[in-house]
């Protein structure tokens, strides 16, 4: 029998996605605005080019391990995953299968360069409150996400937590936003120099605070802050885009909206859009020669790192995605939709704000009721439109597919206004 992650749960039964829609054995048929529900699914379903490229894969082999084998798409993805330069990073290590076992690696590879450096007390990791990571135990320790709390007796003891970095929660009246992210900065300074800079690892951050938060983007200037705190402590700075990278935010790294290159870059969900897991760590040449010089190896390995299936479908999927004109199309969408929102709803008295990059952006509302009106909502838009957006908490979060029309965006948008309104008005 098959166990069940929710008990109670009534589900419908898939039969059939293409695009942006999810067919039923009920009989409906659903326009999916969260990517999966994990936001993954940013080219929809069924796309033809990546399944033509999977059915060819599939009549190669399937996996060979690329610790003993050469595999040309996976050399081939690498560069892509490369190719638009604003990063700066130069090396990319095919990890596994999901984004927890990326931020798992880059932590490992972090302390590796430490160790072969002869730092080897830098077992250290500080991350941010309101975070989210992944849910093996390491990577839930680097993050702060309300239901998987009970497990803190699990994790290891050598991870320190910052304030989560949310202008809309956490700026000062009287202070600028420049001013907002120069105390974020220096508030990880100060946890650094209380552990001790020696012991010091790895900071960890999302790119944008994802859905946990709501897709809150950083203050400007603020990574370069956080960057030039990293250089002076001796601390890699490891960003996580397995939520909001390759293309999501309107550019292939959404930390190339702040100008800043990390040591590590962690990448999953996104990458092979949910035809296949796969994740990756993009690094740096510099990181590659200290365990090269070092140990002569790097000392993590699992069963499916660079699945060779995988690939290709991420191979398929990056074509698509690193492409110009898809890429200004996510950008101005996502502006036309907040806008459009904002327009419509900000009058309404659970307004609190909207924000976001490209087509990963949240509207924000406030009340008492909040978190039973964004169920209401959600609810309302899916029984009676058959639309789904993830409305929860404090937030109703937008993560289309990429290549979501201007027509299904108009179609979503005034659905979605007409719910709120009624919902508002109830």
């Amino acid at each position: 029998m098959l166990f069940k992650v929710f008990p109670d749960h009534v589900l419908e039964t898939v039969v059939k996605a293409e695009g942006l829609n999810i067919l039923t054995k009920e009989g409906n048929r659903y326009l999916d605005c969260t990517a999966g529900g994990t936001h993954y699914a940013i080219i929809g379903w069924s796309h033809p080019l990546v399944l033509e490229a999977m059915r060819e894969q599939l009549s190669r082999f399937t996996h060979m391990d690329y610790k003993i084998w050469r595999d040309s798409n996976t050399e081939e993805l690498a560069s892509l995953l490369l190719s638009r330069n604003e990063h700066n990073l130069d090396m990319v290590y095919f990890c596994g299968n999901s984004g927890g076992e990326a931020a798992e690696a880059s932590m490992k590879m972090s302390y590796q360069v430490h160790y072969d450096s002869g730092r080897p007390e830098k077992t250290w990791f500080i991350s941010r409150t309101q975070s989210y990571h992944g849910s093996s135990t390491d990577a839930m320790a680097m993050g702060e996400r309300p239901n998987l709390m009970f497990y803190q007796p699990l994790f290891p003891n050598n991870r320190a937590k910052v304030t989560e970095h949310n202008q809309y929660t956490q700026k000062r009246e009287d202070e600028s936003l420049d001013d907002y992210a120069k105390r974020s900065a220096k508030e990880l300074e100060t946890k650094i120099l209380e552990i001790g800079p020696h012991k010091v690892a790895a900071f960890m951050g999302e790119t944008i605070m994802g859905g946990l938060i709501g897709d809150v983007p950083p203050a400007p200037n603020y990574w370069k802050y956080i960057r030039e705190v990293c250089d002076r402590y001796n601390v890699h700075l490891i960003m996580d885009e397995v939520y909001c990278g390759t293309g999501t935010s309107g550019k292939i790294y959404c930390c190339d909206w702040d100008g800043v290159t990390p040591d590590f870059l962690l990448l999953g969900k996104t990458l092979a859009a949910g035809y296949a897991p796969v994740s990756a760590v993009v690094t740096s040449n510099e990181i590659y020669d200290v365990i090269s010089n070092g140990q002569g190896r790097l000392q993590h390995t699992t069963t499916h790192q660079a699945y060779s299936l995988g690939i290709a479908a991420a191979l398929a999927v990056q074509r698509i995605i690193h492409d110009d004109q898809l890429l200004d199309n996510v950008i101005y969408i996502g502006n036309w939709m907040r806008e459009e929102l904002a327009k419509r709803l900000s009058s309404s008295k659970y307004w609190r704000n909207i924000r976001g990059r490209g087509l990963r952006f949240s509207l924000e509302v406030q009340g008492s009721e909040r978190d039973l009106f964004t169920e209401r909502v959600s609810r309302r838009l899916r029984d009676q439109y058959k639309i789904l957006v993830s409305g929860k908490w404090h937030r109703f979060s937008f993560t289309p597919s990429l290549l979501i029309s201007k027509g299904e965006a108009e179609l979503v948008v005034d659905r979605f206004c007409q719910c709120f309104l009624e919902e508002e008005r109830h």
